[in-house]
């Protein structure tokens, strides 16, 4: 009998230490990689911030503090699986509303990744309003960029000013990124200048220059916008390769026509400083 109870407590730890050691491996075992359902995820956090989805107009409908209505629509996504933790999900959503003839719009950007350390759920890093003038933002006014081995960022064109009235319209680029758990504005820079004077680009000139003229002796003259030129200028963007941790360098090229002729080509490169964390630009690519 002895002997029985003797083997059948060697058992009883045996087994003891088998179950402690297999719990220590589960423990070791990394976390299995998260993946996004895309769908059910976007539509969580577009009710969470934005309201109730209407099927009639194809939007969320968010109300700000002015009552003023924003059918919100994502317009870019995308999924990036080869994150540390698994499935991380990047996308832009925009809006617009109209009180009376006021039009007014708004988008926003989000980042969606495994919680971390990991715990099964995900974390949303958002700024879900970021005003935007008039101009509605359409999917081709998105791009979505690789900026170094571990950060993605949306460079978004923003237009001020409505060409069919007569304005000049100006249009930057704003770049947008996800940095630990907040959203980071890494800078903005001149993608487009517009206006059609409605009269020949040689008189529009002309009376340009002489307004440039009267303004240097008429202090009235000079406080005012003065007459506009032609103008149909484009600066293109191109990002660099990317090669470690560090944003890649944009490089900035100024195309288009003034006064209904080619415009000089000139380049500037942005060098990202990772003391502010954003991209230097010079002042002749921001005051416009």
């Amino acid at each position: 009998m002895v002997y029985l109870l003797a083997a059948c407590g060697l058992a009883a730890l045996a087994l003891f230490g088998f179950a402690y050691w297999q719990h220590k491996q589960e423990q070791k075992q990394p976390p299995a990689r998260v993946t996004i359902d895309e769908t059910a995820v976007i539509e969580s956090v577009m009710t969470s911030n934005y309201g109730k989805y209407s099927a009639s107009r194809k939007g969320w409908l968010y109300v700000d503090d002015n009552n003023r209505t924003y059918v919100m629509r994502v317009i870019q996504q995308a999924k990036v699986t080869d994150a540390a933790d698994g499935d991380e999900l990047y996308f832009l959503a925009s809006g617009t509303g109209t009180i009376d003839d006021d039009v007014s719009v708004i988008y926003g950007v989000f980042h969606i990744r495994p919680t971390r350390p990991y715990d099964g759920g995900l974390t949303e890093v958002s700024q879900p309003v970021i005003p935007a003038s008039s101009a509605e933002i359409k999917p081709e006014h998105v791009h979505f960029e690789a900026l170094s081995d571990k950060l993605w960022g949306w460079v978004v064109k923003v237009a001020d000013g409505d060409t069919s009235s007569g304005e000049r319209s100006i249009t930057r680029n704003v770049i947008w990124t996800a940095r630990e758990n907040e959203i980071a504005k890494l800078g903005e820079f001149i993608a487009a200048a517009d206006h059609d004077p409605g009269v020949p680009c040689d008189e529009a000139k002309k009376a340009y220059d002489d307004w440039q003229v009267l303004a240097e002796t008429d202090q009235g003259a000079a406080e005012n916008i003065g007459p506009q030129r032609c103008e149909k200028q484009r600066w293109t963007y191109r990002t660099g390769t990317v090669n470690g941790n560090i944003p890649v360098p944009i490089t900035v090229t100024a195309g288009g026509t003034l006064n209904g002729q080619p415009v000089e080509a000139k380049k500037w490169k942005l060098m990202f400083d990772t003391k502010s964390f954003s991209y230097n630009v010079p002042e002749e690519l921001q005051s416009w």
